[in-house]
């Protein structure tokens, strides 16, 4: 027979379980029973203040007399609780001023338990402090009430929460190389990693993963991590991620298996269209290989900056419009090159475009097809401009006049 005992989960997601079997206090999870709820557990081990309950519930608010709209709140929280399935009690007990929850009805917080558990671990020694840190972290399943991330108590807890669980996965992470627990930084900071993933936990996996001679897995990690912060951060590797891109290479070995891998690696999986996109250190390296055949072949390379504009003059990755547009002006310019072209993202504006064997008056020609693609796709006060350059111009160490495309009329002004 299940335990008789309320448990509550915050960390992640929010839910209630009592004997075994899942409650629900209010249909909402931002209800003011639903916070009043979550703040009593929350503090459950030493209670809280009305004082303190009153400004997380009602702070913001133009309300009266907001003792009173606490207590209509404590009421109906009763009233539900009960409603739900709970034991008869009184659940919350005031006295000189304190709420605490009524300890005839056993209670587990995972966010009490978690907070309990570190600063338990703080106070140990390292052997039973590290012990003490992995039963934290196997707890923090996320974000604490993710869902309510806008209200100002939730926020304050959330950075607290994710603060500790950092030092708490850093100090397992830490020790771990250095006692060679390679497998457990890797499951520690894969946890990490998947949820904050722009924390640079990866650093941990990857590694480990070394550690461990599993390159391969490695490269994997961070070829997934590098792609995910470019495309919703529009960030580069960091110097720390590039360097251990270039260790993974340099630790390859050279078996049949690996050989068959790298071929697997250099064929391109889609069916080759239009032009290829790489990111933008790829691009880079491409840069690089040109400057060399330039000065052996003498063959002509241009790159292309595409920037994206707004007709209010900002364009912001966080809203949903302007990434969509940011996305089509990639399609528009995949569409409208050849298969030799190279282009990709230098910011969440900005498209780079690198053409071979081509001459400069024929650069407009691409960016007039570029644009009437972009603006059969993307309806709204949204438009492009295109700057041009040589390659030799760029290498060349005296100053040159930049050659622009004008935006409406498409004019070439030198």
């Amino acid at each position: 027979m299940p335990e008789q005992k309320l448990e509550v989960r915050m960390l992640g997601d929010f839910s209630v379980m009592y004997a075994g079997k899942e409650i629900v206090i209010d249909r909402s999870f931002v209800s003011k029973t639903t916070q009043l709820f979550q703040l009593f557990l929350t503090h459950a081990q030493d209670g809280v203040s009305k004082a303190t309950l009153i400004d997380a519930l009602y702070g913001r608010e133009e309300v009266e007399n907001k003792n009173g709209s606490l207590n209509n709140t404590i009421f109906r929280l009763r009233r539900q609780l009960k409603a739900a399935g709970l034991p008869d009690s009184n659940y919350i007990c005031i006295q000189s001023g304190m709420c605490t929850w009524d300890e005839t009805i056993p209670v587990w917080v995972d966010v009490c338990e978690f907070e309990k558990l570190v600063q338990e671990g703080q106070k140990c020694s390292k052997e039973e402090q590290l012990d003490t840190y992995r039963r934290a972290v196997a707890i923090y399943a996320g974000e604490f009430l993710p869902n309510m991330i806008g209200e100002d108590w939730v926020t304050v807890e959330n950075v607290h929460c994710r603060d500790l669980y950092a030092r708490c996965v850093q100090e397992l992470c830490e020790d771990g190389m250095m006692e060679e627990r390679y497998e457990e930084v890797l499951r520690v900071s894969s946890a990490a990693a998947a949820i904050y993933p722009f924390e640079d936990w990866q650093l941990w996996q990857i590694d480990s993963l070394m550690a461990m001679s599993r390159y391969q897995e490695a490269m994997t990690v961070y070829e997934k991590s590098t792609q995910l912060a470019f495309e919703e951060l529009g960030l580069s590797p960091s110097p720390e991620m590039l360097r251990r891109f270039r260790i993974m290479g340099e630790h390859v070995s050279q078996t049949a298996e690996v050989a068959d891998d790298i071929k697997n690696r250099l064929s391109e999986k889609e069916k080759a269209m239009g032009a290829y996109y790489c990111t933008f250190p790829s691009f880079v390296d491409i840069y690089h290989v040109f400057t060399r055949m330039m000065e052996r072949s003498g063959i002509s390379v241009y790159i292309m900056l595409c920037t994206l504009k707004h007709g209010n003059g900002t364009v912001k990755w966080e809203e949903s419009k302007d990434r969509a547009a940011s996305k089509k002006l990639a399609s528009a310019i995949s569409g409208s090159l050849r298969k030799g072209d190279f282009y990709t993202r230098y910011s969440y504006t900005q498209y780079l475009i690198m053409f071979s064997e081509i001459k400069l008056e024929n650069c407009k020609i691409v960016s007039d097809r570029i644009r009437a693609n972009f603006e059969k796709s993307c309806s709204g006060d949204y438009s492009v401009d295109f700057h041009v350059t040589s390659i030799a111009d760029i290498d060349r160490d005296e100053d040159v006049p930049e050659k622009y495309f004008l935006n409406a009329s498409g004019i070439w002004k030198e």
